[in-house]
Parts: structure tokens; C-alpha cells; sequence
């Protein structure tokens, strides 16, 4: 036997992936074109009752994304005139009109930070008395709370010194300076020296009752006795209003009130009597509920549609209610890592003292930013019949109508845009159309659809 005929199945085994290769490659281009170059769902594969129900599937739904491509539906008739009337049947004629064009946003109701404030206390100490509650409105100036502070009266105490010291040292120099030619220029300049360190001190001890919210008039306490001047700071800073609520014989001089620094509405208290506070834990939160915040969260694509000025309309969830019109005030010039939108902050103006609108509450902005021409019809004679959406537009008399696949568009409050499948002009039934899609369903049972 030829030695090539011995060695022929050995040459075949050689060649068997590349036949294999080609085989795969020949029937993948045959699923090419058979189906269009389109992966086939899997029952079409297997071929058979579930190819054929697979095609009906897809030819359904994509009639559902185009409903030009589903059947026709038969027409409905209705009985006569008297039964379309008793039915509560209405038509409306297809409208074409000029529509607001709207940016839609979530957010949520949040305080005005310019006039939002963690309020603690400018010195440590003991709470000694507590005269706001939550809920309380004040006004600028209004004593919160009065702190029992060491720090204060140390103040107060180096003050009346240096009252003191610059009294002394005054009157010592104005003593050399009115004597003639029996004091030295040095002693005189000395003095001078002193009276000035003197007053710098004043200074500076004026200064640091101002940092703890503090004011003295010096000249007032230039007149008094050094006991007036003790009873005078005694009750530095503490409104006459308050005063005459006070027990005098009780006041200390380390007394240190927390003023309200605008007026508000006291939203959270942290302090007791008897507590220990310090500067760096607030004691009470004060807010300004006449003016606030509503911050918008808006999707990337809308976002060069909203300039400042612009007015919101912004509904409450949870109720039938929508806030006073607010208007954008700022965009934020970057977009939320997380969330990928744009904060959009708006400013409201609260209708009452303590607010109709609460922060915190969330919501949904609408934002007119131009108006385009829509197809639209009104929400009521919108039906859908678990394939499409349909319209009975009237035909040749008020008791015959016919079943329009529509694709919609934008919606809106009380009516829609219709993309296709009816024109401006046509009649349809508005009110009642359900009734006409239940004759629809029923004709569907029978077998006439």
C-alpha cells in the first residue's frame, strides 16, 4: 500500500479544526442573514410553535412603540343618540395651541442660611437663667439666655482698674504740667508716658468686653463713684426689660447674656439651667422663617435652560398645596458626584410670621422656560387598551366612532400632547370615552377585532 494512502487519516485529523472553523463561520453568516443581523430570540432558534410565538411577541411589541404598525380596530357604535347621552358621552375637537414648555425638578424647602444661625455662648460657664423656648419668636436684641461666666467679671474687674490708673495718672500729670519751671521735662514726660499705657489699657479692656457682646460707654462711668461704677457693670449688658424681671440682690457681675442677633424664630434649644456651656457647642439654633430656601436638584440636560430671575412654581408632596412663587436666585456651577444634577437654589417669601411653609419639606418645581406648539387633547378621553393608547375620534354620525392608535407626547395638568395619529379638527369623545372602550373590549372577546 502507497505510504500517502497509509498516511491519509492522520492528514484528514490535521485538517479537522480548520474544517470545524469553517463550518462554525458558515453558519453564523447564515444566522446573519436570516435574521437581518439581529440576535434572534432564543424560541426562533429552536424553530417551531415558539419561533412562531416569538414573532407574534416582537410584532406586538413593537406595535407598542409604534402603534401605526398594529391593526386597524374595528369601529363602535353606540345605540342611538339618547343612550350616547345617557351614557355621559362628550366630544371636544383636537386642539393645536401655543403650550408653556416646562422644566420639572425635585427639591426641597430648606432655611435661609443668611439668616440661619448656631447661637452658643462668647464665654464658658454656668447657665444661670433661660428665657427662650422652642417655638418662641424674638427680636434683635432679645436675651436668650444668661450665662454665669468667670471670664466676664475679670473683665469687668480690670476695667474699673484701669479707670482708675487713667484717673490718677491724669490728674499726676496735669499737676506737673500746670507747675512752672520747678519739675523737670523728664518727670513730665514720664508721666505723660504713664497716662498713655494707661488709656491703651482702657483700650484694650473696652475691646474685650466688646468680644463678649459687651458695650460700655467709659465716659458715662468717668462721672460716677467708684461705687456706682461697681453697680454700673454689675448689670452691663443686660436690658432694663429684663432688669425689672430680675431680682437685683441676686445679680452677679459675671452675668453674660446671649443676644438674638436678628429676628427669628428659635428653633432648637440645647441648654438647662445649672449646665455648663462652652463656645464651641451651640445652645440654640435661630432662624429667620420670613424668607427661604427651596433647593432644586436639576437634571444635567435641563440645566442651560434656567437663568437667575426665572420664576418657580414649587408643589408640596403630601398635599394640594403649593408654595408662594419663589425665583431663582443662584446655579451652582457644578454638578453632585453622586446624584449627577445641579443645585438650583430659588428664594420664597413665607406668607405668615411663623410659616406656612415648613423647611425640610420636599416638593416638585415647575419652571416655565419658553412655550411650544403642541397636539392636545384633555386627559380624560385617553384610553389604553393594553396594547396602545387610543382615541375615539367621531365618524359619520354622533352615535359611531373609531378606535385611533396615538403615540403621546408631554403631559400635562388637564390635558396631553398627542405626537401622532390624529389631526388638528378631529371630534372625540372626552367625558365617557371608557364607555367606548368597553364596547371596544367587548367586540375584541366576541372575535370581531
Amino acid at each position: 500500500m502507497p505510504t500517502r494512502i497509509q498516511n491519509l487519516p492522520a492528514m484528514l485529523l490535521v485538517q479537522l479544526p480548520t474544517v470545524l472553523t469553517l463550518a462554525v463561520l458558515g453558519g453564523v453568516a447564515w444566522l446573519g442573514i436570516h435574521f437581518d443581523w439581529k440576535l434572534p430570540p432564543l424560541p426562533a432558534l429552536l424553530g417551531g410553535r415558539d419561533a412562531k410565538k416569538a414573532e407574534e411577541a416582537k410584532k406586538e411589541e413593537d406595535g407598542k412603540e409604534d402603534p401605526s404598525k398594529l391593526d386597524k380596530l374595528p369601529l363602535v357604535n353606540i345605540a342611538s343618540a339618547d343612550v350616547s347621552e345617557t351614557a355621559g358621552i362628550r366630544t371636544a375637537a383636537v386642539e393645536r395651541r401655543q403650550v408653556g414648555e416646562y422644566v420639572t425638578a425635585n427639591g426641597d424647602i430648606d432655611f435661609d442660611q443668611n439668616h440661619y444661625a448656631h447661637l452658643s455662648t462668647l464665654a464658658s460657664g454656668k447657665a444661670w437663667s433661660v428665657h427662650k423656648q422652642p417655638g418662641d419668636a424674638v427680636k434683635k436684641g432679645d436675651v436668650l439666655a444668661l450665662i454665669a461666666a468667670p471670664e466676664l467679671a475679670r473683665l469687668k474687674f480690670d476695667l474699673q482698674q484701669t479707670l482708675l490708673q487713667v484717673d490718677t495718672r491724669e490728674r499726676v500729670y496735669r499737676r506737673l504740667k500746670s507747675t512752672d519751671h520747678a519739675v523737670s521735662l523728664q518727670a513730665i514726660d514720664s508721666a505723660e508716658s504713664s497716662l498713655r499705657e494707661a488709656r491703651i489699657r482702657q483700650f484694650g479692656d473696652e475691646q474685650s468686653l466688646k468680644n463678649l457682646g459687651v458695650t460700655v460707654h467709659v465716659e458715662e462711668l468717668t462721672k460716677l463713684t467708684d461705687e456706682q461704677v461697681a453697680a454700673r457693670l454689675r448689670t452691663l449688658g443686660i436690658p432694663d426689660t429684663l432688669l425689672q424681671q430680675l431680682d437685683r440682690n441676686t445679680l452677679t457681675s459675671n452675668l453674660l447674656p446671649m443676644i438674638a442677633p436678628f429676628d427669628g424664630v428659635v428653633v432648637k434649644r440645647d441648654i438647662v439651667i445649672g449646665e455648663m456651656v462652652n463656645t464651641t457647642t451651640p445652645q440654640f439654633v435661630l432662624a429667620d422663617l420670613s424668607h427661604l430656601w427651596i433647593m432644586l436638584h436639576v437634571r444635567q440636560e435641563d440645566i442651560r435652560k434656567l437663568k437667575e430671575g426665572q420664576e418657580v412654581r414649587f408643589h408640596l408632596n403630601g398635599s394640594n398645596e403649593d408654595a408662594p412663587p419663589a425665583t431663582i436666585t443662584r446655579i451652582s456651577p457644578e454638578m453632585d458626584e453622586k446624584t449627577r444634577t445641579v443645585t438650583v437654589r430659588a428664594e420664597v417669601t413665607n406668607p405668615t410670621d411663623k410659616g406656612r411653609l415648613l423647611p425640610h419639606t420636599f416638593g416638585t418645581a415647575r419652571i416655565r422656560v419658553g412655550q411650544t406648539e403642541q397636539l392636545i387633547v384633555p386627559n380624560e378621553a385617553v384610553q389604553f387598551d393594553g396594547q396602545s393608547h387610543l382615541l375615539f375620534v367621531r365618524g359619520g354620525s354622533a352615535t359611531e366612532f373609531q378606535p385611533m392608535r396615538v403615540k403621546l407626547g408631554t403631559p400635562h395638568d388637564k390635558f396631553m400632547e398627542i405626537v401622532s395619529g390624529v389631526e388638528a379638527g378631529q371630534t372625540i369623545a372626552t367625558t365617557g370615552s371608557h364607555v367606548l372602550l368597553s364596547e371596544l373590549l367587548k367586540k375584541r372577546i366576541g372575535g370581531e377585532d
